[in-house]
């Protein structure tokens, strides 16, 4: 029994090794097979060479195998899909990694936007070129798939670029993520739970601002709180809180983040309440949305006067205290459709 299934496994490995050889061993030295073999060799034959030996015989080696993969690849019909071959998409991916891999040295998501435009121009070759390859114009009844070749081509490498233009939006400007996609006719959203855990970028302006004024308004005298809180003194509180909007957004600066410019801060409501004031920190996006109607952030702060025990007795100083943002993306969506008044 072990022996039987040792001479079937031997008989397997030799028909392998004789399709292969049969495969790399053609008849005639005018084959694909050649042109496959001086490929392997010049790639070879480059890391034993120096200077721009290295980079000639490197070139020749994928001239070589895009050459021999086309020719291969066209000769043998079953690699199509119904009467469709896939020689040139094979073919043009080949030509997409040397150009943008070897020759600009940076095979970047942009290979893969014009891989249907250079696959769509090697399959319409054949019928572009006579004799000696000469150009010729084709014949009428080849004109209108050739129109159909580049219009589906040129499709389909507008929805890579698309695709590779809204990923780099949501980089740029990660808060158009938080918004919604429902009327869109062009982009869906696929994780319903990232979604809701993605926040827009103005919570974190928000959050870092208020950290920044409870810093400087905490355990200060509540007469000199009370006083920049005032009406008539509230000018010198908004420059304060431009000043730290300014400190917090070179805090978080990208170069990849382009949206913080979008992001308008400004001081809401400051109303009294039993034991001191309510504070409201604003934030209004005014980059793309999805609704005509500017949207809004709001963080809502209590400072309150409490008594401290000092060396000298007791003092009024005052306490800050701010709730989470609310507003939209968050909770609640709040919009608005004015600037409040200040």
């Amino acid at each position: 029994m072990i022996r039987k299934i040792i001479e079937n496994l031997l008989n397997w490995v030799n028909n392998l090794l004789k399709t292969i050889s049969g495969i790399f061993n053609p008849a005639t030295a005018f084959a694909w097979q050649t042109l496959i073999g001086l490929s392997l060799f010049s790639w070879a034959m480059s890391f034993l060479a120096t200077s721009i030996f290295t980079i000639i015989l490197a070139s020749f080696s994928w001239w070589f195998l895009i050459l021999g993969v086309y020719w291969a690849t066209t000769s043998n019909k079953d690699i199509s899909i119904g009467k469709v071959l896939l020689s040139p998409w094979i073919t043009g991916a080949l030509v997409t990694i040397y150009i943008f891999g070897i020759v600009t040295g940076e095979l970047s998501a942009y290979a893969l936007v014009v891989w249907p435009l250079i696959s769509a121009v090697i399959a319409a070759l054949p019928t572009c070129l006579g004799e000696n390859f000469q150009p010729k114009i084709p014949a009428r009844e080849k004109r209108q798939p050739l129109v159909w070749l580049f219009t589906t081509q040129l499709i389909l490498s507008s929805w890579f670029q698309f695709y590779f233009l809204v990923q780099d939006w949501l980089v740029q400007y990660p808060t158009i993520a938080a918004d919604t996609f429902e009327k869109s006719a062009f982009v869906v959203r696929l994780s319903t739970e990232e979604s809701r855990q993605r926040l827009p970028r103005g919570t974190t302006i928000l959050d870092l601002i208020a950290s920044r004024l409870e810093e400087q308004l905490n355990n200060q005298d509540w007469s000199d709180v009370e006083q920049i809180l005032l009406l008539r003194e509230r000018e010198q509180l908004i420059e304060q809180i431009e000043q730290i909007d300014t400190q917090v957004r070179q805090e978080i600066d990208s170069p990849n983040i382009k949206e913080d410019n979008l992001w308008k801060v400004s001081l809401g409501e400051i109303s009294l309440r039993e034991s001191g004031y309510n504070l409201e920190l604003k934030a209004f996006w005014e980059g793309p949305r999805s609704q005509t109607q500017p949207y809004s952030l709001t963080k809502s702060c209590q400072i309150i006067a409490v008594n401290r025990q000092t060396d000298i007795g007791i003092s009024i100083v005052s306490q800050v205290e701010c709730d989470p943002v609310e507003g939209w993306g968050v909770a609640e969506p709040i919009v608005t459709s004015q600037y409040p008044t200040l």
